[in-house]
């Protein structure tokens, strides 16, 4: 799944469509990332089951500190997960 300016991510993952609102009764925000780190752990979250939900931050809407976002220079995803395996996957 690729989208032109963005990485390759593992399937099992997609974007949050324009318009679309997070249902958080079935999707839990669980990272804040880019680069490296973003790719390694939707990677675990899909060997474990999950299904990974993107949407794309603008790095100087963050609170707090967010320089390490902005210097590198990569796209910065919410991410948020749900399990899709059998019944005996978390309970949030």
């Amino acid at each position: 799944m690729g989208t032109k300016g963005y990485p390759r991510f593992p399937p099992g993952c997609r974007f949050l469509r324009k318009g679309e609102q997070v249902d958080l009764r079935s999707w839990k925000e669980v990272l804040l990332s880019c680069g490296d780190h973003l790719a390694r752990a939707l990677g675990e979250y899909v060997e474990m089951g999950f299904e990974c939900l993107l949407e794309p931050v603008d790095p100087a809407e963050l609170e707090g500190c967010s320089r390490c976002y902005r210097a590198a220079g990569e796209p910065v995803f919410r991410v948020y997960v749900r399990y899709v395996g059998d019944d005996c996957g978390p309970q949030w």
